[in-house]
């Protein structure tokens, strides 16, 4: 009891403690992004839609919804996935206006994707199935959000899926958005 009693109240503490610096700044930005890549063996497509909340003049805060679609394929191992996920990000913007201009950061996700696979692509030793399966994610991404009310935000997102029964791991997605700041 005592233990849950003092995370309320380390909660309510940092609560307080950021109450200024929401104050401060408290822009809001909504972007709806298209994103994919293919290099190798791989292709993949994303839908994403981004709500992102500056906490300082150079930092914010933002959440994301997805969806991935992608295909592996080497000619041994095939495999179809799909699935939505969710990430949060951090964002320094450098140049002391949040949501606008160039930013880093990073963050971390979780994905539920649907899998159909073949390995041993045509040989006698060939075997298939399907499975689900749930993933943790960290990423590291650079953009750019160019415009004022209403945003062209390229972006690139780079990371890995730490906890997958799948081959693919490692992710690189170029993405092109509008974002609306109110």
């Amino acid at each position: 009891m005592l233990k849950n009693k003092m995370r309320v109240a380390s909660l309510l503490i940092a609560m307080v403690c950021m109450l200024p610096m929401m104050a401060f700044a408290n822009e809001k930005a909504v972007t709806i992004s298209a994103g994919g890549a293919a290099g190798g063996d791989a292709s993949a497509t994303v839908m994403m839609v981004e709500y992102e909340h500056a906490l300082t003049s150079s930092f914010a805060l933002a959440g994301r919804a997805a969806y991935l679609k992608y295909t592996y394929d080497d000619n041994d191992y095939e495999e179809d996935g799909n699935g939505p996920g969710i990430q949060i990000s951090a964002k320094f913007y450098p140049g002391d206006k949040a949501l606008h201009g160039f930013y880093f950061g990073g963050g971390f996700g979780f994905w539920e994707m649907d899998v159909d696979w073949i390995d041993d692509k045509n040989t006698a030793y060939q075997t298939s199935g399907s499975l689900s399966t749930s993933t943790a994610e960290i990423h590291a991404e650079l953009g750019w959000r160019i415009g004022d009310k209403v945003q062209f935000t390229p972006s690139i997102q780079f990371g890995t899926f730490l906890s997958s029964k799948l081959e693919m791991a490692e992710f690189l997605s170029l993405n092109l958005g509008i974002g609306f700041v109110f």
